[in-house]
């Protein structure tokens, strides 16, 4: 029953659940689960004495672990594309391969800034100052943005294991 109304609510979204609940009860829950996909992680809590933020601290830790292992694999991902031939690291490069709709897999360290100014739709020169006229306050947005419309997939990262490839990089397609 409650699997049904998870998915009656979530519908056929790419959205996941974390749920509270035993480890039992969670096994048994993705065992009898229609999409057991779905359901991401579980954390236990004292269910006769719980706070609206004992639900969100046990749902974030989840949340956040989950994030860390994506990103992890991502990064192992683009670091075994490099030896492929297939990762770009130079700025415009990667902005002309998202225009392009060329890019894959697009990690940015997530400290990373770079104002631009733009001389054309397709080449920029870099800026140091972002408040000056016609800047671009950081193109690192604009190409998340090219990446994703295009779908390709996008993560801001503080893991430094991007950082042997610089403060940005991205997968191509071909």
């Amino acid at each position: 029953m409650v699997d049904k109304a998870v998915i009656a609510e979530i519908g056929s979204s790419n959205l996941r659940c974390v749920v509270a609940t035993t480890h039992d009860n969670f096994n048994t829950l993705k065992l009898v689960a229609d999409r057991p996909n779905l359901y991401s992680g579980h954390f236990s809590l004292n269910f006769n004495s719980f706070t609206k933020k004992d639900l969100s601290h046990g749902a974030w830790e989840i949340v956040t672990d989950l994030q860390k292992k994506e990103r992890s694999e991502l990064i192992e991902k683009m670091n075994q594309a490099v030896s492929k031939g297939e990762v770009l690291t130079d700025l415009q490069e990667i902005y002309q391969a998202a225009l392009d709709g060329n890019a894959d897999l697009l990690i940015v360290h997530q400290n990373f800034t770079q104002p631009v100014k733009m001389k054309d739709e397709r080449t920029f020169d870099l800026a140091e100052n972002a408040s000056e006229t016609g800047v671009i306050d950081d193109i690192t947005s604009t190409i998340a943005w090219e990446v994703i419309n295009k779908n390709g997939k996008a993560i801001f990262t503080s893991q430094d294991e991007i950082k042997n490839l610089g403060n940005i990089a991205l997968k191509t397609r071909y």
